[in-house]
């Protein structure tokens, strides 16, 4: 992602990219009928030269614009140091590492002030001491001013170039108008003309496009190097001074600081190299405690899994017993059930067959208290004869009759029936 992002930036600084960018819209313009001035087609489009030298005049100035947007951007933020202000009786060189932290990389840096101070902090980092700091921000400024001169590389090739490409224009031009020339046709000088003005119009145009970089080049020269006395100045604020310096002691006084510099990174050193032990041996104690935390809790799982296993086992069991001690109790009590249904069920048919048997004594009796109605009409009647005849004995023993008929039926009714009937029958006719 890094080398995708720096791809992208370094792309977006191209001024190749953008000054062929900018030279296509131009000439599109042109062609499309936007631009149609007379002039301007002529001097800037009027032959492949003209196109050549106008395209590199884009990239120069796609590169001038970019490094004034640069130097711009830079030049709001150059009088202001990063670094904290300077304590009162300055900072030991040993601090230059904790100040360091506070700065970005030098890949990082993309100003000329952070990098300044990056690379003045670094050289006091890696000297010990801040005895040649003042030489060494001098040699960064020339290196700065150097930096900034090697960017208008391209620029100044570019404004090298277009003359040539006039130049060359121009050696076209008068080859053409030279071939056109004839002795025979010396009234015709159109084609020689015409190539003359090719040659005059490639040159103009060359030193013109070359007039407006090196002007604009100038300015932004101008303006760099403005920035690059600010950043001198603003270093030299920030540096200067902030650092404790031995060089104008005795050499006993500058020892003694020098060992207890020493003493200071050797005891940092050795505190380092402890908290890193203290830290290795705090990893190894945590990984041997987290394995035997682990082996435990595997142990404990299986012990746990096992015991769980038969306890759920033996519960299994039990419930299956009690299981199959219900549906056997369940199988009794229904089959009991059954019984006594079955039971109830044939004490219901003996009732039945018992309602049965006194539903036809009933109908025996009805009968019989029917025949006896009869026999009560019969005896009326006969009672009535005799009251008229005044036969009371033969009366009794007809009543007498009346009387064993009715026994008989209540002891028989349906053997005797007929029998008795007869004999009422007789005594009735006897009695009559």
């Amino acid at each position: 992602m890094s080398k995708l992002n720096a791809l992208s930036g370094m792309l977006l600084r191209s001024p190749l990219l953008w000054g062929g960018a900018l030279a296509f819209c131009f000439f599109g313009l042109i062609h499309a009928g936007v631009i149609s001035d007379a002039t301007v087609v002529r001097y800037l489009a009027g032959h492949w030269v003209e196109y050549v030298e106008v395209a590199m005049f884009c990239v120069g100035l796609a590169a001038l614009t970019i490094k004034a947007a640069d130097v711009w951007r830079q030049m709001q933020t150059a009088g202001e140091s990063p670094l904290e202000p300077i304590p009162e009786g300055g900072q030991s060189p040993a601090e230059a590492v904790a100040l360091a932290a506070t700065l970005p990389d030098a890949s990082m840096a993309t100003g000329y002030l952070p990098r300044r101070l990056r690379e003045a902090v670094d050289f006091v980092v890696r000297t010990g001491d801040s005895d040649g700091l003042g030489d060494h921000l001098k040699y960064l400024a020339d290196v700065d001013a150097a930096r900034a001169a090697h960017g208008y590389g391209l620029v100044r090739f570019v404004i090298w170039a277009i003359p040539i490409m006039g130049f060359l224009g121009t050696v076209i031009g008068i080859t053409v108008a030279i071939a056109n020339l004839s002795p025979t046709q010396l009234e015709n000088i159109s084609g020689v003309v015409a190539g003359l003005g090719t040659a005059f119009d490639t040159t103009a145009t060359a030193l013109g496009l070359s007039m407006v970089l090196m002007f604009l080049q100038f300015v932004v020269d101008r303006g760099e190097q403005a920035l690059l006395a600010r950043v001198d100045e603003t270093a030299w604020a920030a540096l200067a001074g902030r650092f404790q310096s031995f060089a104008g002691g005795d050499g006993a006084a500058l020892a003694v600081a020098r060992l207890g510099e020493t003493m200071a990174r050797s005891s940092a050193q050795l505190l380092d190299a402890q908290e890193q032990a203290w830290r290795s041996l705090e990893q190894t104690a945590v990984g041997g405690i987290r394995q035997l935390l682990d082996e435990a809790g595997e142990r404990m799982t299986a012990a746990i899994g096992g015991s769980l296993d038969a306890s759920l086992g033996r519960w299994g069991e039990s419930l299956a017993r009690a299981h199959d001690e219900l549906a056997s109790r369940r199988e009794e009590r229904w089959t009991g059930a059954a019984e006594s249904l079955a039971e109830a069920v044939r004490g219901l048919e003996r009732h039945q067959r018992a309602l049965a048997d006194q539903t036809a004594v009933l109908g025996s009796v009805v009968d019989a208290t029917r025949d006896i109605s009869t026999l009560e009409r019969s005896l009326d009647a006969n009672l009535s004869r005799l009251a008229t005849t005044g036969r009371f004995e033969e009366t009794l023993a007809t009543l007498a009759a009346a009387v064993q008929l009715l026994a008989a039926r209540a002891g028989d009714v349906a053997g005797d029936a007929r029998r008795i009937d007869l004999h009422a029958a007789r005594a009735t006719g006897k009695a009559a």
